[in-house]
């Protein structure tokens, strides 16, 4: 290279950009990445790989967004909180103690919000006096106010997602057996059966398609139903068997799933029964997961390296490209894997998470975190590829990640 014939202004212009390229994060009106939402840090990138890029990327605007979850009060009444748009977390809910005996007002339901984060759909209730399910009556809270309306009739457990939003004025509820719509300040109706031999569990509404779990003997298939048409539509996905104890059941699951943000692709937990009288109120043995299209075909095993002796609880990324899945016992029972490679020993897609934690995971707008509730109690918060997690919220339990419209 030649030392010589270099123009000065040449010079002094390049020193130039390399200040304002040293120093620009400090100039007014650049944008950092502080947030004041628990646990709500940089993570890992989009996609889960290195950030270590040398050319500078613009931040794209995020979209309408809100993570809540709910807490108990100093009166063990739980009450929901919420972050809004990354914004400082606060509490929405103001419920009163109960006078009961039996108390139905220590736990909610994972808090969504409407598309317009306007409002919130939740269940209030708990296991008083029971040794079943925790359960309860669904409201709709406006998340402004906090003023929550009990949706009439309406009875859901709290450990699933049994309730949604089909737009900004109206939800569907699940009750086990049938598929129920409720317009907001409106009446209410019932949209078909979903099962009439059996009982439903764990639901997601994608676009026009409800997906959701069915017992069918010692197994459980995965079903869809068609919200326009209101019948369940042909097929179904074997989520595999169980051989439970005999033995009250108190708040097992089924196996775990979840449907792509689109509603084209599914992942799936396939269990193995344990053998003879041995094991717990689930019955299950082993696991297997997959990932296939939506109604089930082109199935390929994915997270091989994983096993889980549990029903499990696990969520899609919203770039479609990774699944999180908590409860996956023995520990380490939180991990993430790529929905498109085999996850056996070694692949760099796989990752484990301590502490354990049992609730649905929940992602981040950008891909990059999750949270999820432990039950110690704390819920926690998950950088992705980053193996030890951080308190999200003190007390926090059974989270939900908006991605609003």
């Amino acid at each position: 290279m030649r030392s010589h014939g270099k123009s000065w202004p040449i010079v002094i212009c390049a020193l130039l950009a390399c200040i304002i390229v040293l120093f620009g994060c400090s100039l007014p009106g650049a944008t950092g990445s502080s947030s004041s939402t628990p646990g709500e840090g940089a993570g890992a990138t989009a996609t889960g790989g290195s950030s270590g890029s040398a050319r500078a990327t613009a931040t794209p605007t995020p979209p309408p967004h809100a993570l809540a979850w709910f807490q108990q009060d100093s009166h063990q009444v739980g009450q929901i909180w919420a972050s809004v748009n990354g914004g400082a977390a606060h509490q929405v809910t103001h419920m009163p103690a109960s006078t009961a005996e039996c108390r139905y007002d220590a736990y909610w339901s994972s808090p969504v919000f409407s598309p317009d984060m306007s409002k919130i759909v939740a269940a209030w209730g708990s296991d008083a006096c029971t040794d079943g399910p925790e359960n309860g009556p669904v409201y709709i809270i406006n998340a402004s106010t906090g003023a929550a309306t009990v949706v009439p009739s309406s009875d859901i457990r709290l450990s699933l997602r049994d309730a949604g939003w089909i737009n900004n004025s109206t939800i569907w509820w699940s009750d086990g057996r049938h598929l129920h719509q409720y317009v907001v300040g409106g009446s209410a109706s019932v949209l078909g059966t979903l099962t009439s031999t059996s009982y439903s569990d764990d639901a997601v509404l994608r676009g026009n398609t409800l997906f959701f779990t069915v017992a069918s003997g010692s197994g459980y298939l995965l079903k869809r139903f068609n919200m326009t048409s209101h019948t369940v539509l042909a097929g179904s996905v074997n989520m595999g068997t169980t051989h439970p104890c005999e033995c009250s059941r108190n708040d097992a699951l089924s196996p775990g799933f979840d449907v792509s943000p689109d509603g084209s692709h599914i992942v799936y937990q396939r269990t193995a029964p344990v053998s003879g009288t041995g094991g717990d109120a689930e019955g299950v043995a082993s696991s297997q997961f997959f990932y296939a299209n939506a109604d089930g075909s082109g199935a390929s095993r994915i997270a091989s390296v994983a096993t889980a002796a549990s029903m499990v609880k696990m969520q899609i990324s919203p770039n479609g490209h990774l699944v999180a899945v908590a409860r996956a016992e023995p520990a380490p029972s939180v991990f993430t894997a790529s929905v498109t490679s085999a996850g056996l020993s070694g692949d760099p897609n796989m990752h484990f998470y301590t502490p354990d934690a049992g609730s649905y995971p929940v992602w981040k707008f950008d891909n990059s975190t999750f949270w999820a509730g432990t039950g110690h109690p704390d819920m926690e918060h998950f950088d992705l590829g980053v193996g030890a997690g951080s308190v999200g919220a003190t007390g926090g339990a059974n989270p939900w990640y908006t991605i609003g419209s």
